[in-house]
């Protein structure tokens, strides 16, 4: 389950690799690109869509485009009202007989959660495939745009969009008036993979007035060695609650850590990973619980 993550993560760069694929539209069909370059024609709104992804499923909850949801993967668990839909397998071995049986005129799929295997079995179906995958928060936004115009809820996208921006803006500007901090954000212990640059997580880390210690790494998401953190003494540690319950499950596997700033202080954070970690509209949630672990409730 820990490493569930990394897998998908990884899975990423199947998709830009991936052709070009497209209906041919009609005179009434509108043409939609996705993230990674494809193009999807629909003849109208659809109605029956399959969200291969959390943060998609959300989406499609937020803009009242639930009603068109016919089904969803086994982690598609918020809000309550998602897992009463049809379940189809996980993000990353979806049953794609299940999928073609719900007949849906959309299936909505995740550039960083996905497979590129997957993605042609249902393209060559002849089941219409849009792939998100955004990679900043803005990206976020405008993905939440994208669904909103795929599925003729753009009045009410937009809205969410605007209410999210508010808030991002606001929080910055409370953050920003706190002390930097240094943050290790921790992806998985074993291995011991951080949150590195170019990634929407080390954006939050950023937007919550943290100084990520590996922002100079050449990888979005490094592997570290343990004493590489004794040297670069993190003030703040951040890990997700799918792979930590206590610090003693970090000490467990890094005794030695005990002479870190951030434990020696108790600046050790757990965080709830399906805010932080889903590319979704619940990210400035996410945010905000950033924020409180780098800079305290006060």
């Amino acid at each position: 389950m820990k490493h569930r993550l990394i897998i998908a993560l990884a899975l990423a760069l199947f998709f830009p690799s991936c052709q070009k694929h497209a209906n041919h539209p009609g005179p009434s069909t509108r043409s939609f690109t996705d993230d990674v370059g494809h193009t999807v024609a629909l003849q109208q709104a659809p109605r029956r869509i399959v969200s291969l992804a959390p943060s998609l499923t959300e989406i499609l909850f937020l803009i009242g485009a639930d009603s068109s949801v016919v089904g969803v993967t086994d982690y598609c668990d918020y809000p309550e009202a998602a897992k009463s839909k049809a379940k189809i397998g996980g993000m990353l071995n979806p049953n794609i007989e299940r999928i073609l049986a719900l007949q849906p005129d959309l299936v909505l799929m995740s550039g960083s959660g996905n497979m590129r295997s997957d993605f042609e079995k249902l393209t060559s179906a002849g089941t219409p495939v849009y792939v998100s995958y955004p990679r900043s928060i803005d990206a976020v936004f405008k993905s939440i745009v994208d669904l909103g115009e795929l599925t003729g809820r753009s009045r009410r996208a937009d809205s969410v969009v605007a209410h999210l921006q508010m808030r991002r803006d606001s929080l910055v500007r409370q953050a920003n008036t706190k002390k930097k901090e240094t943050v290790l954000m921790i992806l998985s212990l074993n291995p011991l993979v951080a949150i590195g640059p170019k990634t929407f997580l080390s954006e939050l880390v950023t937007m919550a007035n943290g100084q990520n210690i590996v922002r100079d790494s050449s990888t979005a998401y490094p592997v570290l060695s343990r004493e590489e953190i004794l040297r670069r003494q993190p003030g703040v540690i951040i890990a997700t609650n799918d792979i930590v319950r206590s610090i003693d499950d970090i000490l467990a596997p890094y005794p030695e850590w005990k002479s870190l700033s951030a434990i020696r202080n108790k600046r050790v954070a757990i965080v709830d990973a399906s805010i932080v970690s889903r590319p979704g509209p619940r990210i400035i949630d996410g945010l905000e619980a950033i924020i409180r672990a780098i800079h305290g409730e006060r």
